[in-house]
C-alpha cells in the first residue's frame, strides 16, 4: 500500500510547483481551492466527511489522508 507522509507529501508541492514554473504557496492556493471545491461537492461531502470530519485539511494533509485510501 502506498502511503505518504508529511514530509513526503512537502517534497512533492515543491517539485510539483517547480515543474509547473509556479512558487510553493501559489500552488499550496490552488491545492486548498481545489480541496475546498471538492469539500463542497454534494457527491463528495460524505466521504469527505469521513475522512475528515467538519474541517478542511491542509494540502499536506490531504495528501496523506489520501495516499493511505490508495489501492494499487
Amino acid at each position: 500500500m502506498l502511503r505518504f507522509s508529511k514530509r513526503d507529501s512537502k517534497k512533492m508541492i515543491k517539485e510539483v510547483a517547480r515543474l509547473r514554473g509556479i512558487s510553493v504557496s501559489e500552488l499550496q492556493a490552488q491545492m486548498k481551492t481545489a480541496i475546498e471545491e471538492a469539500r463542497s461537492n454534494p457527491d463528495k461531502q460524505a466521504e469527505f466527511q469521513r475522512l475528515f470530519g467538519n474541517r478542511t485539511p491542509t494540502p499536506e494533509e490531504f495528501i496523506c489522508t489520501i495516499s493511505k485510501q490508495l489501492k494499487y
